[in-house]
């Protein structure tokens, strides 16, 4: 993470456009510019310039960007907006003692105690052995779940997998600007590569995908579980008949992939809601003082899986798996796509 000052000509280089705008889900509920990055990069710009001097305030229009990268995404300047909001958020971090107590209680409670007192009972099996290994990077959702779907999964496809004890990613504390928790997550993992003399390190979610991959650790390769079902072109046929729809996590780069086996996975309708790819609110699920604005962005979510007709949506990234659950109200039962298919599949 670069302090502020060192993304100043991509501040810079923000022409002003408001295409961010069309895409931003929280401008299009508050209409106010400093929710959404062409705002917000006017302020950041005038922090480093110093005719501003970072607040409470403006702290809370950073703390509104919900890090889905839709405006990175349609920017014609292609600015990582969400890297930039981050490193403005250390510099608010460095002077806040709310964000550090928040932070040290999600790093002891949540990702701590809460994480292990959700897996006391995943269910963790021993891979079959083959010439191709991988280290599974489980994470929180490993910890709670267990490896048992992607070994399932990834013997299927004849590669064996190792599964070392990782913690968290990091990414809660990145976004929130705790430099150094997020730092010490990135050196756990190094520590524990140093072990092994595997190349390739697989996930089944999303956000630890993209957070590994930023680590950039050289000569190491991320990958999603779902580019070796597609590789060996495996077409998992299910028990019986499902109906589903798909959640797009944000932070996914290879949904070519997921489609693909969703195409091709006997038994199962794939129904395509409306928006499958918007972000589902996660980050604004902490954020109750913003619940009239973020309940919107859940509401709008919810309505469109309900007229989808599928009673179950498949996601890939435990965060978006729990905002889903968390406001499904009884409508629809979410789940992670690989445990789905291990619970439910055989790969011909």
């Amino acid at each position: 993470m670069k302090p502020l000052a060192e993304y100043k000509e991509e501040i810079h280089s923000c022409s002003k456009c408001g295409l961010c705008q069309s895409v931003c889900p929280v401008y299009k509920i508050t209409g106010n510019d400093c929710t959404v990055s062409r705002g917000q990069f006017i302020m950041l710009k005038g922090l480093i310039k110093g005719d501003l001097k970072m607040s409470p305030k403006i702290n809370r229009y950073l703390d509104l960007c919900l890090k889905c990268d839709a405006c990175s995404k349609f920017c014609p300047s292609a600015i990582d907006v969400v890297d930039i909001i981050a490193s403005a958020k250390a510099e608010y971090f460095k002077t806040s003692k709310f964000e550090k107590l928040i932070s040290f209680i999600q790093k002891t409670f949540i990702f701590g105690f809460g994480i292990k007192l959700c897996g006391i009972f995943s269910k963790k099996i021993k891979s079959k052995k083959f010439d191709r290994k991988v280290i599974y990077f489980g994470g929180c959702s490993g910890k709670i779940k267990g490896n048992k779907a992607v070994v399932k999964i990834l013997n299927s496809c004849g590669v064996e997998v190792i599964t070392p004890n990782f913690e968290c990613c990091g990414i809660p504390f990145y976004v929130r600007g705790d430099k150094m928790s997020y730092e010490n997550y990135k050196k756990s993992f190094e520590k524990i590569l140093q072990k092994y003399d595997i190349k390739e390190v697989v996930t089944t979610c999303a956000s630890c995908e993209k957070t590994l991959k930023g680590y950039k650790i050289e000569g190491l390769e991320i990958k999603n579980i779902f580019e070796y079902i597609r590789e060996k072109e495996l077409k998992p046929a299910l028990k019986k008949k499902f109906k589903v729809t798909f959640h797009k996590p944000c932070n996914i780069d290879n949904f070519k992939d997921i489609e693909w086996i969703l195409k091709h996975t006997g038994n199962l309708e794939y129904i395509e809601m409306s928006n499958f790819d918007k972000c589902c609110g996660l980050n604004g699920v902490t954020k109750i003082s913003e619940y009239k604005i973020m309940s919107e962005i859940f509401k709008s979510k919810h309505n469109d899986i309900v007229n989808s007709g599928a009673k179950i949506v498949l996601t890939s990234c435990l965060g978006c798996e729990a905002a889903l659950g968390l406001f499904s109200f009884g409508k629809y039962k979410v789940m992670d796509f690989a445990e789905f298919l291990s619970r439910h599949a055989k790969f011909r």
